[in-house]
């Protein structure tokens, strides 16, 4: 029943291309995650993904005499984003930059699950089941980050999130104590210690802290305090220098950064490993004075100045440095040939939780994402809708926008 293709949801950015609810939640996922640039928070992981695309599909899913409104889908998502902080509050491995599991395919399942039990209405043994079979699906390797499979992870999570609400509304049954075993969800981490939940009536929501980090371009959160400290340090380079980076003068550059293995890349030869490089990101930074879209694109990881610098970059791991996004910073330092030292450190980027985007640059990155695929009333539509969606009776609305139809195709839902 739940694979009939007689049920299709939007794939975003298409008008006439749709799939039954579990592939658009995959395929949405996806895109969501395809190149690393959506939100991070701490604890570690990528919220929205593994979320949104689910309950996005499923609400379209539900028969046409009951709207889901904005304010279910917010409802929904919250308790999907909920679930996933709580989980990774039981594990303080599970708070830092992660070694072993990529989070959004553990604690994003896990999230998509609850997220569409809630907009299902499943009763209280209904969830314990749906959040058991998702343990089930949940995992994946960490080996796997810099590839392009790393973008699987998410619309994974978003798809068996939903297939898991789906299946327990069925009435398949699972473990119901998953999230309190060390055989259950204690097999993602090494210090797995779950807690009793404070009482409804205290219970404080973890997004009420707002520990949501917006990337300005399109990589590895930790690679962003290192991209401000080099932009800052070209700023001084070229002072003297007619804008222009003393490339020949440059004897060696030293970035003092949190150790985590899989974002120190010395020779990154995809796009997909340059979005895991500190170092590629440090000398990209140093080069032209910021990060883009288009830093990315395969003539800039190859360009021979970007080869060259990479070539004089190492890293230093100091001792206080800690692979938290929390508490990380980076140094970046650039040696020149007659002995000079110029360096600068950041420890909040903007964008980060600390120092968010402004409204105008949260808006402008969405708008340049969407406007190769979107038109522009879509792209107002949803920004609108988006705004004032705890306001919006029925939340295909957006669905609409999504694959790409204009306001004037909707005057009944509007």
């Amino acid at each position: 029943q739940i694979y009939s293709s007689d049920l299709s949801s939007t794939i975003w950015g298409h008008l006439d291309f749709r799939l039954p609810p579990l592939y658009a939640a995959f395929v949405n996922g996806v895109a969501v995650h395809s190149m690393d640039f959506d939100d991070t928070w701490h604890p570690a992981t990528h919220p929205s993904g593994a979320v949104l695309p689910a309950l996005i599909a499923l609400s379209e899913a539900f028969p046409q005499k009951k709207k889901i409104s904005g304010l279910d889908l917010l409802l929904a998502f919250n308790v999907g984003i909920e679930v996933q902080g709580r989980l990774l509050h039981f594990s303080r491995e599970a708070r830092n930059i992660p070694k072993r599991f990529h989070p959004p395919a553990v604690v994003g399942t896990m999230g998509s699950a609850a997220a569409c039990a809630k907009l299902l209405a499943l009763d209280q043994l209904e969830c314990k089941n749906a959040l058991a079979i998702a343990a089930s699906y949940a995992g994946a390797p960490l080996a796997n980050a810099a590839t392009q499979i790393k973008p699987l992870h998410v619309g994974n999570a978003a798809k068996h999130g939903l297939e898991a609400a789906c299946l327990a509304l069925q009435g398949l049954q699972g473990n119901k104590q998953i999230l309190d075993t060390e055989s259950g969800m204690g097999a993602f981490y090494t210090d797995y210690n779950p807690q009793t939940l404070p009482t409804l009536q205290s219970y404080p929501w973890l997004l009420d802290q707002q520990d949501v980090a917006i990337k300005r371009f399109p990589a590895h959160l930790a690679t962003h305090w290192v991209a401000d400290a080099a932009s800052s340090v070209r700023r001084k380079l070229v002072e003297s220098s007619e804008n222009l980076l003393p490339l020949d003068k440059i004897e060696k550059v030293i970035l003092k950064v949190p150790e985590v293995k899989y974002v120190n890349r010395p020779s990154p030869d995809s796009e997909h490993e340059a979005r895991h490089s500190f170092q590629f990101v440090a000398c990209s930074a140093l080069l032209d004075g910021s990060m883009s879209v288009q830093s990315f694109a395969n003539e800039n990881v190859h360009r021979p100045a970007l080869q060259e610098l990479l070539c004089k970059t190492q890293l230093e791991h100091p001792p206080d440095n800690t692979p938290s996004f929390d508490s990380l910073y980076c140094e970046v330092s650039v040696t020149l040939q007659d002995g000079n030292m110029i360096s600068d450190r950041c420890t909040t980027f903007y964008g980060h939780w600390r120092k968010p985007l402004k409204k105008e640059d949260l808006e402008k990155k969405f708008q340049s994402n969407a406007l190769g695929i979107l038109p522009t009333e879509a792209i107002e539509g949803i920004i609108e809708t988006v705004y004032n969606l705890e306001k919006v009776e029925d939340c295909s609305v957006l669905s609409t926008f999504l694959s790409g139809q204009s306001a004037r195709a909707l005057p009944e839902k509007l």
